[in-house]
Order: C-alpha cells, then structure tokens, then sequence
C-alpha cells in the first residue's frame, strides 16, 4: 500500500529511532517472508534498522504457534529473556515485532530486563501509523 500511494509516509517528519526487528516464526520460517516488513519500516525517514546476530532464518522465536509460549524452560534462559537480551544488545531503543505473541514475549522481556523506560516495543503497523502522512 506504501509502494502504490495507498498509504502515503510523512517525510518532514524525521524519527530518530534506532529499531531492531524481531523476526516472527509465522511470517519468517513457516511462510519463508523476511523482506516485506523490513522494506515496509524501511519507509520511515530517519530509522535505523539494527539486525540482531540472529535473524531472518536464523532467528529465534518462541513458535507460540506450537505452543512453546506456555512452556517452562527446563534448561538454560527462558526464550523470551534470550532473545529480548540479543535485541537490546544492539543497542536500538526500538524493538519491532509483527506477531501478537511476540509482542508480550517482548514486551515482558523488556520488563525484565529493567529497560521499559528507554526501550519501547511495538508492532509494524505502529511504526506506520506514526508516521502517515496528514491530508
């Protein structure tokens, strides 16, 4: 929509934001898409997008699809803690997601890590709807 003019960015409007962006298991290894929503925040005037050492088909995600959100780990970090710890290690103050369930297991990461003052996280769309052009 952002390509054909359907949706129409505000360029004036610079955002300052640094974001890393958290590959869903749905939309990345189960439907092999990586480039869409990068391309789409990469709309945005003035982000700085921050790739984690794991990402695109080597990211790391919960697979809530197959219910390992509502699993305990039994050895090692729990993979929220693991995968928020190597977002925010890239230093972004953003983190970027695309999936309802990434967004807690984020959000809660965060918490956890005492960082829910200086680093925000928010789906996509969000990052879109911030930035659309009025009038």
């Amino acid at each position: 929509m952002i390509a054909t003019g359907k949706i129409k960015i505000d360029r004036t409007a610079v955002s300052e934001a640094t974001v890393a962006y958290h590959d869903s298991c749905y939309l990345g290894r189960y439907n092999d898409e990586y480039e869409a929503p990068r391309a789409t925040i990469e709309n945005v005037p003035g982000l700085t997008i921050l790739e984690a050492p794991r990402s695109k088909d080597r990211g790391l995600c919960c697979g809530a699809g197959g219910g390992r959100m509502f699993m305990e780990e039994v050895v090692g970090k729990r993979v929220n803690i693991e995968r928020t710890e190597e977002l925010l290690d890239t230093g972004a103050n953003t983190i970027a997601v695309n999936c309802p369930f990434c967004m807690t297991m984020m959000t809660d990461g965060v918490k956890a890590a005492d960082k829910i003052d200086s680093v925000s996280v928010v789906d996509i769309s969000e990052i879109i709807l911030q930035n659309i052009k009025k009038n």
